[in-house]
């Protein structure tokens, strides 16, 4: 069964309010503004909201085009990651199947301290290429990349 669909900027908004702590640690590190959540939505290519099946969010993302070929990939989630986890590992891989075709290149920074979207990224065949220091407060970010070819 599919568990995710086209977010919508509303969708944003209810992740915000049920997001994890350590994925808004992330979205702060970076120097954004939670706000920016359901903007980033109609920013995205792709966007997409991750439920499970009682209709409980379990996170939202995105891919910012940044070229013909590269995209900078995001993704945000709430505590039901990591209750129902191996549901929401096969939501998003099946999602990201459906779309890192239309990229060579998918990357973003995540941040060093977030230890479960370390594991979500492994899990989606990304690679931590090296240690970036990261927004006004110059936190340690992993550059991550897959490679879509």
């Amino acid at each position: 069964m599919q568990y995710h669909r086209p977010a919508t900027f509303k969708d944003g908004l209810v992740v915000l309010n049920h997001m994890r702590p350590e994925d808004k640690a992330e979205v702060e590190g970076m120097g954004h503004q939670l706000i920016h959540i359901p903007f980033g939505v109609l920013a995205s290519d792709h966007p997409t909201y991750f439920y499970d099946d009682e209709g409980s969010p379990a996170g939202i993302a995105g891919i910012v085009r940044l070229s013909p070929t590269e995209g900078q990939i995001w993704m945000l989630c709430t505590p039901l990651i990591t209750t129902k986890p191996i549901t929401f590992v096969r939501q998003a891989k099946a999602w990201l199947k459906s779309v890192e075709q239309d990229y060579q290149l998918l990357w973003n920074l995540a941040d060093a301290r977030n230890h479960v979207h370390h594991k979500l990224l492994k899990h989606l065949g990304f690679k931590a290429l090296r240690t970036v220091p990261t927004g006004p407060e110059a936190l340690p970010y992993f550059e991550i990349v897959k490679l879509c070819v």
